[in-house]
């Protein structure tokens, strides 16, 4: 099962190093608002349009004669947040040097796509800097000082920042203030996970076709469709496997129901 540390494929420093430019983009633009693409990408002389380009791309950076333009497609796009995100991948592709310069070189265009699923470098770094630059650090840090955590804080976060759900866990598993662990799950099989460094447990109670572990609320949903509202208490035991004895371990659950492809997305925490 593909792990998220493994996918980036950045190293510390790097990440480190997108993150502090990011932010700094977004202080130097929107220094006391919400980081706003079009702001920027106007004030830095790109030009931009959104339009329906069918399942071509998500965002385009094109490079012509020394001026850059970005295309949104707004086919796939069924919220304004993933345009926000699509907007702000390719503003890291012009502020990034080794990508601007790659452009200027001769490869005019630059297609990007949003997707869950393992990355080249070149998207991974834009992505990174994409997610520090519109919930720059400070800023993300600031909002969630003493904020005791349940999934109302995610969603808060969400608002403030114009950021989705899923990008808002992310963030909140890099630099939030208590660990999580985030589950993807399809066709009642998982696919991806994500946690944060701190986080209890580690290896899922999972058999070797990847099946969601049972008596969760994600089984739940793949069994017969049931979906809660809140998130429920699910035990430690059934989600993981430890060397520890954790029987009795109480976790809380929360899935997000997607409608399309049979997918849920689950977070546990303590």
């Amino acid at each position: 099962m593909p792990d998220r540390k493994k996918m980036e494929q950045l190293s510390n420093y790097r990440k480190s190093e997108i993150a502090e430019f990011a932010e700094f983009v977004a202080d130097e633009y929107c220094p006391d608002c919400m980081v706003m693409p079009e702001t920027i990408a106007a004030l830095s002389g790109i030009s931009y349009n959104y339009g329906d380009y069918l399942n071509y791309f998500d965002g385009l950076l094109e490079h012509d004669s020394g001026d850059f333009h970005i295309y949104l497609n707004t086919h796939s796009a069924q919220y304004p947040e993933r345009l926000r995100f699509s907007f702000a991948h390719e503003l890291g592709h012009y502020f990034i040097d080794d990508h601007r310069n790659s452009l200027k070189k001769g490869n005019s265009l630059h297609k990007s796509y949003s997707s869950l699923l393992p990355k080249n470098i070149v998207e991974t770094e834009a992505d990174c800097f994409a997610s520090n630059l519109l919930a720059p650090p400070t800023r993300f840090v600031n909002f969630i000082h003493r904020k005791k955590f349940d999934f109302s804080l995610i969603e808060s976060i969400s608002k403030h920042f114009g950021i989705s759900l899923s990008a808002t866990l992310f963030r909140f598993i890099e630099i939030g203030n208590h660990p999580i662990m985030v589950v993807y799950s399809q066709n009642g099989r998982v696919k991806f996970k994500w946690n944060s460094e701190d986080f209890p447990y580690k290896f899922l109670n999972c058999n070797s076709s990847q099946k969601v572990p049972i008596n969760t609320v994600v089984a739940e949903y793949f069994a017969d469709k049931t979906t809660y509202n809140d998130a429920e208490t699910v035990f430690a035991s059934d989600w993981f496997k430890s060397f520890d004895d954790i029987r009795g371990i109480q976790l809380r659950e929360k899935c997000i129901y997607p409608t399309f492809n049979d997918t849920v997305i689950s977070i546990i925490w303590e």
